[in-house]
């Protein structure tokens, strides 16, 4: 049966499924997915315009399938775009340009990737001949010849070394060009009949090819990328960018592949569906993501709701258990990643590291820094429960909200993230778009399994499309529990066509249609609007790609200090727009860098415009009305509202304490809850206690500014500052001269000694006053033990150096002359572990590699 709306319907969704999951540029864009992203949405975009156009060709009414989710999923899309609406409207001005940047990125994703892919999918399965059957050997071939033929790319590819704005020279090479050409050729080809069978068969070429490619990847074969890429600690990425992406696609695809299998009779078909399936698996377990593999789990199980694929189950036990078992020994047998440095997991490892690491440590970051994220979606959508906080707005208004609680909570400030959503796909709704919201999405998908448990009765119950589909779905959203594979194209594409081909099967055959009676120029005129908005759709996502390229050459020629080519080139990227906080926020970098505060501060401005949830933004901003333009009034809103966002940044806090400290009368008590915050998260940075301090000292409170004064000194007793501020501050209050300045100047003619080689008993008396005088000071107790361990004096040196390194880790000479002292003391593996640990410190340190030279080892 041919496609209905034509041939050019089915070379655009060959594109979507075919060239969208496997096509990337090595070195071209920041994300090797943004080709991928604009493919797929052009593509959809591109067939719901065709779709359009010739039903309004059609004399008959216009038709489509008429699926039990369609309600809810339209009611979803209105509540979404009535919950941003109120937002917008409620919000301050200064939002506005970025809620809207951010809403209308995602009402496309939601309208072309998410609804459209629906769409189309629910109308190609409702139209074919419900077949599920082809000719396996083409399909094979196709596979293994095309996937053959990129093995000689790594010798046959054009040389890289293209200037960064050569943008052609990296999306051209004359190979690459011929194989993608062979391949949508075959592609072509083998979907010629445009059924649903087709499109599923070229969804699992794609996803095989993927698969294979990141296995390679995960054992150190690279074909595509010119050097090793290892950007998630041995995890396979292959042609996705991301390995959760990567991971979720396969979660839609594996139940499709082995209900195939299960349907077939035991022969060659079988196993190549089986050898398909435990392909794919390879390459989730190559991605170590736990998440899509409780998916895969959940998804493969979920085939059993289909009474024909249990009869078969029984009937055949062997062939089923072979493939179970096959898949089960690959999972336990699983070997580390051969491009991993450090951690290096198996699968067993994985699924064992959250128990043993929160036994021992007390939390596990993976999972907390998860809490935070949901515990700042709870909170954004428990500030509006009816609306949530708007459609789209989560990435915006997210970091405001982590902010808070990383100034109330210093266990999370090691998880600090900028998330882009929630990690749970119910969190993430309530929170956009509230229970109104969260109630359209139950909705769809009480909708979507009811159907598919009642059409599992009846006579569709055979069809493993059918079930395959179903079960992916499941799989995926249980998946997206923890993960945000949902809000990226490609997989979220794979997703959606899934969901739109099981409702499609399911009302194919039953006269399940909607119909729209109306006049040839009714229905141009909806056709013409359809395709005006799909053209937008596409010119916008050609733009966004054009932003990109141009954004990353910029990037890319700051980092080689070509400050002249990077403003250029991220001139053209902000003229191409949509705006993009990063493309625009370095524009502002280089900018500033080549002197030009007033165009940096209008830049910063413009990527607060695109994305006001970035503090690092704010930052700069500030810094360039302070220091350049002599605007500090304008300065100190962006300094609070970075400092509101992110705690953590001592420059920040530097920044922000000092400008409040110029003008103590008007800025003491918010210099004070700055600087108080700071010392407690940061209780070993000497310049806040400083600085404390002298806020302390403003105040009149002396006894507490003279405790931080000697914390600092402390920390640091060679910091000339607080020592320089604490004498002062005795003239000032009236007080005593603080103790700890007395054995501050011991310290330093015990170290002038040292440094002139007066190893004298009256040396060692003076330092062994001072280590008892002032224990917790590191340099003290190292001063003693260096003096006693040159005195040979070795028993008595050891627990001086180990209280040195116990206060001061980082000390490369103290962990140098503890495992000095150990060696002397006949304990060489001790020894040992003080020099690996001070090379791990200091690589090539001298002293550290002479002293295991000694011990007869090479580093």
């Amino acid at each position: 049966m041919n496609d209905a709306s034509g041939p050019i319907r089915r070379w655009l969704l060959v594109f979507c499924h075919f060239v969208g999951p496997l096509i990337f540029f090595t070195n071209l864009t920041r994300n090797p997915y943004i080709t991928q992203i604009a493919i797929i949405h052009i593509g959809v975009a591109l067939a719901i315009a065709v779709w359009a156009w010739n039903q309004s060709e059609q004399t008959t009414p216009w038709r489509f399938a008429k699926t039990p989710i369609l309600a809810p999923f339209l009611l979803f899309i209105v509540v979404w775009a009535a919950s941003w609406l109120r937002a917008y409207f409620l919000h301050a001005v200064f939002f506005r340009p970025a809620m809207l940047a951010e809403g209308t990125r995602s009402f496309i994703f939601l309208c072309v990737i998410a609804f459209s892919t629906f769409f189309l999918a629910a109308t190609v399965s409702s139209e074919d001949d419900g077949s599920s059957d082809v000719a396996l050997g083409g399909w094979v071939a196709f596979a293994l010849g095309w996937g053959v033929l990129w093995t000689a790319f790594p010798s046959l590819r054009s040389p890289t070394g293209a200037r960064p704005e050569s943008i052609s020279a990296f999306f051209w090479d004359p190979y690459g060009a011929i194989l993608w050409a062979m391949g949508i050729y075959g592609a072509l080809r083998l979907t010629r009949r445009g059924r649903l069978v087709d499109y599923q068969h070229l969804a699992l070429c794609a996803g095989f090819l993927a698969s294979a490619y990141g296995v390679l990847q995960y054992f150190n074969v690279d074909l595509v990328w010119p050097y090793t890429l290892n950007p998630y600690g041995g995890r396979a990425v292959s042609t996705f960018g991301n390995p959760n992406f990567l991971s979720s696609f396969n979660v839609a695809l594996m139940p499709i592949a082995l209900a195939l299998a299960l349907n077939e009779k035991p022969g060659p078909r079988r196993w190549i569906y089986a050898a398909t399936f435990l392909t794919l698996e390879a390459a989730i377990l190559a991605t170590l993501t736990r998440s899509s593999w409780a998916g895969a789990a959940i998804a493969c199980a979920m085939l059993l709701i289909s009474p024909h694929i249990r009869a078969k189950a029984k009937a055949e036990p062997r062939g089923l258990g072979l493939i179970l078992g096959a898949a089960v020994a690959m999972a336990l047998l699983w070997p580390s990643s051969s491009i991993a440095t450090g951690y290096a997991p198996t699968f067993i490892g994985r699924l064992t590291e959250f128990p043993s690491m929160l036994k021992r440590d007390g939390f596990y970051s993976p999972f907390h820094q998860r809490v935070l994220i949901w515990t700042c979606a709870w909170l954004l959508g428990s500030e509006s429960p009816l609306w949530g906080k708007g459609g789209g707005l989560f990435e915006l208004f997210y970091p405001f909200y982590q902010g808070h609680l990383l100034h109330e909570f210093t266990f999370f400030q090691h998880m600090r993230t900028h998330a882009n959503n929630s990690h749970n796909e119910i969190l993430e709704v309530f929170a956009q778009t509230g229970i109104l919201g969260l109630g359209a999405f139950l909705a769809i998908w009480a909708s979507f399994f009811e159907s598919a448990r009642r059409w599992c009765k009846g006579r569709i119950a055979s069809d493993p499309l059918f079930i395959g589909a179903v079960a992916g779905c499941a799989g995926v959203l249980a998946d997206n529990m923890l993960n945000v594979s949902l809000h990226f194209t490609v997989p979220a594409f794979l997703f959606w066509w899934m969901a739109g081909s099981a409702m499609g099967r399911g009302t194919r055959g039953t006269n399940g249609n909607f119909q729209w009676e109306a006049g040839r120029v009714s229905k141009k005129i909806a056709a013409s609007a359809i395709v005006i908005l799909s053209l937008w759709a596409c010119w916008f996502q050609v733009r966004v790609w054009m932003r990109e390229a141009w954004y990353f050459a910029g990037f890319k020629m700051g980092r080689m200090n070509d400050i002249g080519g990077a403003t250029r080139a991220l001139e053209r990227s902000r003229a191409w727009g949509p705006s993009e906080v990063n493309a625009l926020y370095e524009l502002g970098n280089s900018y500033a860098r080549t002197g030009r505060p007033a165009q940096a501060a209008a830049a910063y401005l413009e990527a607060i415009q695109a994305n006001a949830g970035y503090d690092e933004i704010y930052y700069n901003l500030a810094t360039v009305y302070n220091t350049s333009l002599g605007l500090p009034a304008r300065a100190l809103d962006f300094y609070r509202t970075s400092w509101e966002i992110n705690p953590l940044s001592t420059e920040l806090t530097n920044a922000l304490s000092a400008f409040y400290l110029r003008s103590p009368k008007q800025y003491l008590s918010q210099a004070l809850e700055v600087l108080e915050e700071a010392v407690r998260d940061f209780p070993d940075n000497p310049n806040h206690w400083n600085n404390l301090g002298y806020a302390y000292s403003t105040a009149k409170r002396w006894d507490e500014a003279e405790a931080a004064y000697t914390k600092a000194l402390s920390i640091a007793p060679d910091m000339p500052l607080p020592a320089s501020n604490l004498a002062g501050l005795a003239a000032q209050s009236g007080h005593p001269r603080a103790a700890i300045l007395g054995v501050i100047e011991a310290m330093r003619q015990v170290d002038a000694a040292v440094a002139r080689q007066d190893f004298s008993d009256r040396t060692l008396t003076l330092a062994t006053q001072v280590a008892r005088g002032a224990p917790k000071i590191s340099k003290a107790r190292f001063l003693l033990g260096s003096l006693l361990l040159a005195r040979g004096l070795v028993k008595e040196a050891i627990p001086e150096l180990e209280a040195a390194v116990a206060l001061d880790p980082t000390r490369v000479t103290g962990r140098v002359n503890l495992g000095i002292a150990l060696q002397a003391a006949g304990m060489p593996h001790e020894a040992e572990y003080q020099y690996r640990a001070a090379l791990a410190l200091e690589p090539g340190s001298p002293a550290a590699l002479q002293r295991l030279a000694t011990l007869g080892i090479k580093p």
